[in-house]
């Protein structure tokens, strides 16, 4: 069987066709777990591209040498090669990340489904032995991102899923490669495409909104050990959403609108996020090139 023809190399191009049209231009990240910290590389590169032989070489090989392999859920617009909000082309997919008690989870979101409780999906991922992502087309002319985010904000709430992963620039798993981070046993990524069709804002508008969390309750000091300060939480935020794959531009605007206590907030914010990037070695890579 030649290399090309593997199985899991018909998983990738397969749900590459299936989820994307040929020129959508997608933000494909390769997330390195070797070393101390995660190193971030990523490029846009269309659909098409991504599904030649020869691509699909060089991520096979990135994933072989301890890379983690993910794709955006929108396209990128054409002027532009980053991967923030504004440069999302149009909302084209929701997703459903199931991070906690996912076999469970998943039976509940399939037995919605069933129901006629929410609609059927587009497609499931396994991203690991006990988790599971969940992949909606969304009609693009009905929704807003800020709609979209929403919609999957109750998602989560509802079927206990992360509710980080509710944005609509992030990156999701690319099937057809390896989990590699270390507690992940180097599961591989499969999918089952579910045939569901481009679904409306109404067809969620049921679930309820997420609740609000319960404010924590600070002890008095009864040791001499230092409690976190807010900067502290902000430093320890920032590199977690860094590894994620969240852009920095949009930390750098949600720490400036949190810290107004700050005297330059937008200082404060770009200082953060760019010490989180040095100090997680993230820098702008050409392992993955544009073809």
């Amino acid at each position: 069987m030649p290399a090309d023809a593997s199985p899991r190399a018909n998983a990738a191009v397969n749900y590459l066709n299936t989820l994307y049209r040929p020129d959508d231009r997608l933000a494909i990240v390769a997330v390195g777990r070797r070393g101390p910290d995660p190193k971030v590389e990523q490029r846009v590169v269309t659909a098409r591209a991504a599904t030649r032989p020869g691509y699909q070489r060089f991520l096979r090989h990135l994933n072989a040498t301890g890379h983690d392999i993910f794709v955006s859920m929108n396209p990128i617009r054409p002027e532009t090669r980053s991967r923030e909000k504004a440069d999302v082309l149009e909302v084209r997919r929701l997703q459903l990340d199931l991070d906690k008690s996912g076999p469970e989870s998943l039976r509940k979101v399939l037995a919605d489904v069933n129901a006629g409780h929410l609609p059927a999906p587009a497609a499931v991922v396994r991203s690991s032995r006990q988790n599971y992502q969940i992949v909606w087309h969304a009609d693009p002319g009905a929704w807003t991102p800020d709609a979209a985010e929403d919609a999957m904000r109750r998602l989560a709430s509802q079927y206990a899923g992360d509710s980080s992963v509710s944005d609509v620039t992030r990156v999701m798993r690319l099937p057809g490669f390896r989990n590699k981070k270390p507690e992940r046993d180097d599961a591989p990524v499969v999918w089952t495409p579910h045939d569901g069709g481009p679904v409306q804002p109404d067809q969620f508008a049921h679930l309820p909104p997420p609740k609000q969390a319960a404010p924590v309750r600070r002890e008095k000091k009864d040791t001499a050990r230092r409690e976190l300060s807010q900067s502290d939480r902000d430093w320890a935020y920032v590199k977690d959403q860094l590894r994620r794959g969240t852009p920095a531009q949009r930390l750098v605007a949600h720490l400036e609108t949190t810290r107004q206590d700050k005297h330059n907030p937008r200082d404060y914010a770009e200082r953060t996020v760019r010490k989180a990037r040095a100090a997680l070695g993230l820098t702008q890579s050409r392992a993955v090139p544009a073809r």
